[in-house]
């Protein structure tokens, strides 16, 4: 496996990391984001299966943050308040009454520090920023990326924190499966033996835990455009696909599989749950590199601890004090 650096204008570095088999995976500074993982398709014709901003100076602005880790709390915070040894803290309302991912405090379009390191008998490139002193335990964040011949990306986060504090980061990145640079993730299909899934109110704040039923039952394969035309009423309320958070067990599976390529990508995380997210709010305007830009262009598995922790018995919480490590593995093969 190696590890090459690209230095750019603004303050950019683009690392690439290559194992033997011609997997390529490429990252970016600015917002330690993911920009491209290049796997082979049943033919064994590579092709880049996240989707990138046009150009890598997009990565400031990056809209619908793709690729980007997100710290210190992913996803939407109930009130824009969080709670860390009984003392509230307020955080910026940037959606309606709540707020969403971090809002300004969030690292998701800054410039992380970064280095190539060596661990053992492999290479990692690790990124790491600090956050904002107002904010609790003032965490210090890192994210440690590598690849190896098993066609594995390995996502490991590192959270140290002087005190008391609320953490629950993730990786935005979005995956399409095809060769076809217009086609929607529409004809793929998600399989998990995940048993619960957070129900939503119209604001997408998680109400409580509920079972998987119906089209959030996942066991034997669901395709992509079944819960597109779902009737289903937490379907629509996040306009039309999943923008759920699903609890998962240590041992649980999450995968998604395009049958015309017949790329699989699955995903093993010691966090307790992820966001599925279906891509159902990309739209036209969204400047993409090689695609089309359109809703359903995307799905993104956000493994995290949720933030409805704070609120509802989930059998953890997104309170730290001290160290904390979790990792999160992407696995692409491709069936006959």
């Amino acid at each position: 496996m190696k590890i090459t650096e690209q230095h750019h204008d603004n303050e950019i570095i683009v690392y690439t990391l290559e194992n033997n088999n011609g997997m390529k995976v490429e990252v970016i500074n600015v917002g330690a984001s993911i920009i491209g993982v290049h796997v082979p398709d049943r033919d064994g014709n590579f092709r880049n299966v996240v989707l990138q901003n046009e150009t890598i100076e997009e990565y400031y602005g990056n809209l619908h943050l793709l690729g980007a880790t997100i710290a210190p709390i992913a996803g939407r915070v109930k009130d824009a308040e969080i709670k860390v040894d009984g003392q509230t803290y307020a955080l910026e309302k940037n959606e309606g009454p709540h707020t969403l991912h971090s809002g300004g405090l969030g690292t998701q379009n800054k410039v992380w520090n970064s280095e190539i390191i060596e661990a053992g008998d492999t290479y990692k490139v690790r990124f790491h920023t600090k956050i904002d002193g107002t904010f609790p335990g003032s965490p210090e964040m890192a994210i440690l990326y590598s690849v190896n011949d098993e066609n594995e990306l390995k996502l490991e986060y590192e959270v140290d924190s002087a005190g008391g504090t609320a953490v629950a980061p993730t990786n935005h990145t979005y995956f399409n499966l095809n060769n076809d640079p217009d086609q929607t993730v529409s004809n793929h299909t998600v399989t998990s033996d995940a048993k619960q899934y957070l129900k939503m109110d119209e604001d997408l704040i998680p109400l409580s835990a509920e079972p998987c039923e119906g089209v959030f039952d996942l066991n034997e394969g669901e395709r992509f455009a079944d819960i597109f035309n779902s009737d289903d009423a937490q379907i629509r309320i996040a306009n039309g696909g999943f923008d759920h958070y699903f609890l998962l067990d240590s041992d649980a599976r999450f995968e998604v599989y395009e049958a015309k390529s017949g790329r699989k990508v699955s995903m093993k995380t010691d966090f307790p749950g992820l966001v599925f997210y279906t891509g159902n709010n990309l739209d036209g305007g969204l400047p993409l590199k090689g695609r089309e830009s359109k809703q359903y262009m995307g799905f993104c598995m956000e493994a995290e601890r949720s933030a409805a922790a704070q609120y509802l018995d989930l059998g953890f919480d997104i309170v730290s004090n001290g160290s904390e490590r979790w990792q999160t593995v992407f696995s692409f093969s491709v069936e006959a």
